[in-house]
């Protein structure tokens, strides 16, 4: 555990080396001794009490923010949890895999595409899933899957961890941090019992965090997978994102971790156009009865490719027009262009690192992001002919 702590540590030290001398980050570098060696302490031997969360106020969220010493000892924790996740959580989680998991979770869906061919869908997102987590409903659940009073003590004192605001101390009954090193744990343990539901049925499950894909054969099986899921759902305090879901037929596609499932022509050539119901409290499962009029012939004989949804382009490419604005270095920008592509580039056997580039680059407005791209290109390979020279004409 120390071994692992202080590498983390040094990681964050030097990422922050350049930051204020007052710095927090520089008393921690020189007292580290002190402090690291007495949370250690405390985490074996189940003592371990966080730090109060500090919650800082911006125009478009809130966050709440933990100490970096608490960063690095949950951290440290988390990776003592991780041997127990395969007896514990529900294969069809696949975000405690980590980045991963999209891999995973791509390559099953496009299997089940081309295998099943399913015929109807379920994608569906939790509305604001980490704050309405109560915390009494974890605290049960933690205490049904382990047994150790010591892991139990530290994982209630940080789900029910005080949050230091400009406005006074506050203790919420609800919600966990975003972005701490156990939410991905308590976000898979919360929804264990929604993968249990569908662990042995006939249908696709698959779930990323808050994000929820069903695919089914037929109605019967939409319907029954709806009921299911709401009843759980329900049970755990939880709602869905009506403009994020959808329930309804295929045929138009759909997209899911970044990835958009485009169907292809069928063998026909006969255009299909269904248009999805908006999930109200009103909708019900029979008017899937007036979706699309397709028969199951012309359903077979579709397949479906797989490209990058444009809203992950998009946010690649305002990330990178945020980074030129700022005037972040060349060399950072261009390091953070090429790992994004990569990244995407794994989540799919079918995508091309200079394919990702160009499509980058076809689609980006602004001219010096645009020339970064198509520098990167141009240092991976030059073999490629035609999308160099429909890079060059891009550009022109």
């Amino acid at each position: 555990m120390q071994a692992m702590g202080r590498k983390l540590f040094a990681k964050v030290h030097q990422q922050k080396r350049h930051a204020h001398h007052n710095h927090e980050v520089h008393y921690m570098a020189r007292d580290i001794d002190e402090w690291f060696l007495c949370g250690i302490q405390q985490v074996a031997e189940g003592t371990y009490n966080p730090r109060c969360l500090k919650r800082y106020y911006f125009t478009d969220e809130v966050v709440d923010q933990l100490h970096l010493s608490d960063r690095i000892f949950q951290h440290i924790l988390m990776q003592q949890l991780k041997p127990t996740f395969k007896h514990v959580m529900n294969k069809n989680c696949y975000h405690l895999n980590g980045p991963t998991g999209v891999k995973y979770a791509t390559q099953r869906i496009k299997h089940v595409l081309q295998g099943v061919n399913p015929r109807y869908i379920i994608r569906a997102d939790i509305k604001s899933f980490y704050a309405s987590i109560p915390h009494f409903k974890l605290i049960k659940d933690i205490k049904k899957h382990y047994n150790d009073p010591k892991v139990i003590a530290m994982l209630e004192n940080i789900i029910t961890n005080p949050i230091d605001t400009p406005r006074g101390m506050k203790n919420p009954s609800m919600g966990i941090a975003l972005r701490g090193p156990l939410s991905q744990f308590f976000s898979a343990l919360y929804l264990k019992p929604l993968d249990d539901a569908f662990d042995r049925t006939n249908i696709t499950y698959l779930r990323f965090q808050d994000d929820i894909l069903i695919l089914c054969k037929t109605k019967r099986q939409l319907a029954r997978a709806r009921r299911r899921m709401m009843d759980v759902l329900h049970e755990r305090h939880l709602s869905l994102s009506r403009k994020k879901t959808r329930i309804g037929s295929i045929d138009r596609g759909f997209h899911f971790l970044g990835v958009q499932y485009s169907p292809t022509q069928p063998v026909d050539n006969q255009s299909t156009s269904v248009n999805d119901v908006a999930l109200t409290p009103s909708s019900h499962v029979h008017d899937l009865d007036t979706w699309g009029g397709r028969t199951v012939i012309e359903h077979q004989n579709r397949g479906f490719c797989m490209v990058p949804h444009s809203r992950t382009l998009r946010k690649a490419r305002e990330q990178v027009k945020s980074m030129v604005t700022t005037g972040v270095s060349l060399r950072r920008i261009r390091n953070y262009l090429h790992r994004f592509v990569q990244w995407l580039q794994k989540t799919s056997t079918e995508w091309s690192y200079q394919t990702l580039l160009h499509d980058f680059v076809r689609t980006c407005k602004i001219s010096a992001a645009a020339g970064i791209a198509a520098d990167l290109f141009r240092r991976a390979t030059s073999s490629d002919a035609v999308l160099f020279q429909g890079l060059s004409c891009i550009l022109a």
